[in-house]
């Protein structure tokens, strides 16, 4: 598949010479990049964008009484995980089984929910996935993203501050704040 990807006024821009999940063309912002891969557990930005193209989220999940829909779960198991003093640790058994993790139970609920695929089993400590890329993936298949078209872009270094100060600011926004009097 080929792509061509911007960046233009802080969103960007992919241009896709097949359709993808019946659109040929997809802007979003850095910073929904850093949600979706913090959200949902991915290891690389190439399966953050191909999430992002993928994904659909189920509608009647969401409750218009309470506000709560797809995501609200793995927000609030990702602020909770954040404001765990606990150390990290990786979840997973010697035999590659994940124990019982809420974020990852989280994580795997609102990708149901954008018909996603789950994490899969074999996969790393998910908590290592928010941290970094990696080319271990967790089950979002990339096949739809020019992988080159996606270097070129994330090799511009306006592209990748953006990228790396979405994150950071999506975090922060996440994280306990100092009480002031």
């Amino acid at each position: 598949m080929k792509q061509t990807m911007t960046m233009n006024d802080g969103n960007i821009i992919v241009n896709c010479d097949e359709p993808v999940n019946g659109y040929q063309q997809f802007v979003f912002s850095p910073g929904t990049i850093a949600s979706w891969t913090a959200l949902l557990g991915l290891g690389s930005t190439a399966e953050a964008v191909a999430a992002i193209m993928q994904g659909v989220e189920d509608t009647t999940r969401y409750d218009p009484s309470t506000g709560r829909g797809v995501w609200t779960e793995a927000y609030e198991a990702l602020e909770a995980a954040l404001n765990d003093s606990a150390a990290d640790m990786s979840m997973l058994a010697d035999d590659g089984t994940v124990q019982n993790d809420p974020l990852t139970v989280a994580r795997n609920d609102t990708r149901k929910g954008m018909y996603l695929p789950t994490i899969p089993q074999q996969a790393q400590s998910v908590s290592t996935y928010a941290l970094e890329d990696s080319d271990a993936g967790t089950g979002i298949d990339t096949s739809c993203v020019d992988a080159q078209a996606l270097s070129d872009l994330l090799s511009d270094k306006t592209v990748a501050n953006a990228i790396d100060n979405a994150e950071e600011s999506f975090y922060a926004s996440l994280m306990p704040q100092p009480i002031t009097r």
